[in-house]
């Protein structure tokens, strides 16, 4: 999670809660025992507990929806495509000449193969003297490669 999404967050948890409960000392402010130093301290342990449920929801559907995202990317790529892309992945950054002799794959074929995998936003090329350095998007940087 991004700084400014945590903040994000935190600062909108903040708001609701600090709204409900200076609604809540505005409808029960006048009975004996509640001041706005306890309805404060109880908005606070709710900002708290709020962000802290809020933050580990947040993590988790995050990183089910890029596995997610992984895995039908991963099932829609020919078997071929899937290779390139898990060796792609696993050196991370590679010359397109080096990979075509890992992979035993012809110039032309490699060639292809990796243009329909920059189409599908799975790998980034640049341009580097005859050939070009291959290297997967953010996405993909890191992902398991056990994937299919």
């Amino acid at each position: 999670m991004e700084f400014s999404e945590f903040r994000d967050l935190i600062i909108l948890i903040a708001v609701i809660q600090g709204g409900f409960g200076l609604l809540l000392y505005g409808l029960i402010g006048g009975t004996a025992g509640v001041n706005f130093y306890s309805i404060g301290v109880s908005v606070l342990l709710l900002v708290v507990v709020s962000s802290g449920i809020g933050i580990v929801l947040y993590w988790l559907v995050r990183r089910y929806g890029k596995k997610r995202s992984i895995k039908t990317t991963m099932m829609a790529l020919s078997e071929d495509e899937q290779k390139v892309l898990r060796k792609v992945i696993e050196l991370e950054e590679v010359k397109q000449s080096e990979l075509r002799r890992e992979l035993d794959f012809s110039k032309s074929k490699t060639s292809a193969l990796l243009n329909n995998l920059e189409d599908k936003n799975t790998i980034k090329k640049s341009r580097f003297k005859r050939t070009n350095i291959v290297e997967p998007t953010e996405q993909f940087q890191g992902a398991p490669l056990e994937y299919s």
